[in-house]
């Protein structure tokens, strides 16, 4: 396909969208699969399922906080781009599916758990590509 200045700012809108696009998918869902196990959540409950959220994102922050900067390439520019959208499409359905599972509780702490364990999912499963690039940049620097 003949490069375009169109086609190159839509290739960076994508990439810049790709984790975050993913994550909102995946809030989204949660909310959609608890609602479907729940009914309409409370406002308390809506309270609980941002503070799952904001506790899984606050805690994978903490856990991080002392790593020596980024990775060099993010997931949506791995160069493995069939086994990336693989994972990133994994952990968005395995963050959805535990929701589902968690939705089944018959309490309204499901509001919390279910968005606290999903985002903890989908960062922890979507970080491996780029772990796995990571690793083998630095396995190729070493062979150098």
């Amino acid at each position: 396909m003949k490069e375009s200045s169109y086609l190159q700012a839509i290739q960076t809108a994508l990439h810049g969208a790709g984790l975050p696009y993913g994550y909102a998918i995946t809030v989204s869902s949660t909310g959609a699969a608890l609602a479907s196990e729940q009914g309409t959540p409370s406002v308390v409950e809506v309270y609980l399922f941002a503070a799952g959220a904001v506790a899984a994102y606050g805690s994978l922050t903490l856990l991080t906080w002392e790593t020596d900067g980024e990775a060099q390439r993010p997931l949506t520019r791995s160069p493995r781009r069939v086994r990336a959208g693989l994972l990133h499409v994994g952990s968005i359905t395995l963050a959805i599916t535990s929701a589902a599972l968690i939705a089944r509780l018959s309490s309204g702490i499901a509001w919390f758990l279910a968005s606290l364990v999903a985002t903890l999912l989908y960062f922890a499963v979507s970080s491996v590509e780029v772990a796995l690039v990571e690793g083998d940049r630095d396995a190729s620097n070493l062979d150098e």
